[in-house]
């Protein structure tokens, strides 16, 4: 998506956009079918004691990120992609419905517009599809973005499906052994340096968070919440892009 022509003089030059919970309702339930395959998985593959599972899963989610960062961190070896095919893979995606109100919304805004999530490719690309939104972003900074497959050369990482890519010193996105991912500093510097920007907004969860300036119980309210994604500045004076008036309205 080439917006390079419509970001002259608007007061944001890109906006990154977390995905999963934020594109599409929490209500709809995904992330209560994806921690219960984190914790099969925990269970079944990783043969951790059942009674500790709950707890484990959702303490080393809150403290590392996600819990697959924090099970790497205690030593648990595991393949990333066989993790990823486990607790995506069988995801109720016929959930996610065509959000033609979102789309137009997106498709108004003249900024650069990037996914930042910690999940695979794979699962972002499936999302994306099911909503109706694949052409709307430029590009996905995603789980294999900061933690690409150490057995292989990062330059031979290929770059296609919209998967943005970055070379540090040494070659690679992250030379740290701990998986690298939102919410760590670390995570946010590296997709600000992917990006090539210096981003003033990420779409989040509707609860207020201490260093957050605003919050949304949904991403359809962001017009509201953020007139200024659509004011251009011309000299002097400001000008507003009108987003396209349609009926708020996500089919079921």
């Amino acid at each position: 998506m080439d917006t390079s022509y419509r970001t002259g003089g608007v007061k944001y030059e890109c906006l990154l956009f977390d995905m999963d919970d934020t594109l599409y309702p929490l209500s709809l339930g995904l992330n209560l079918f994806c921690r219960k395959n984190i914790q099969e998985y925990m269970l079944e593959l990783l043969h951790i004691e059942e009674s500790e599972v709950p707890k484990m899963c959702l303490d080393l989610y809150r403290e590392y990120g996600t819990t697959m960062a924090g099970l790497k961190v205690l030593g648990y070896e595991f393949d990333n992609d066989e993790f990823h095919a486990y607790v995506h893979g069988r995801l109720p995606y016929e959930k996610l419905k065509p959000d033609p109100v979102l789309r137009n919304l997106l498709l108004s805004m003249p900024q650069r517009k990037i996914i930042f999530t910690n999940a695979d490719h794979a699962h972002a690309v499936k999302v994306l599809n099911r909503l109706g939104l694949e052409d709307c972003f430029e590009g996905i900074i995603c789980f294999e973005t900061l933690n690409p497959p150490k057995q292989i050369n990062c330059m031979d990482v290929p770059n296609d499906n919209h998967v943005l890519t970055d070379l540090t010193e040494n070659g690679c996105f992250n030379s740290h052994p701990q998986i690298l991912c939102k919410p760590s500093v670390e995570a946010f510097e590296a997709a600000i340096r992917i990006a090539n920007v210096d981003p003033k907004k990420t779409v989040g969860h509707s609860d207020l968070v201490p260093g957050a300036d605003h919050a949304l119980n949904s991403i359809h309210n962001i017009k509201e919440a953020l007139p200024e994604i659509w004011e251009i500045e011309d000299g002097n004076q400001q000008q507003k892009i009108q987003p396209p008036t349609v009926e708020t309205m996500v089919l079921a």
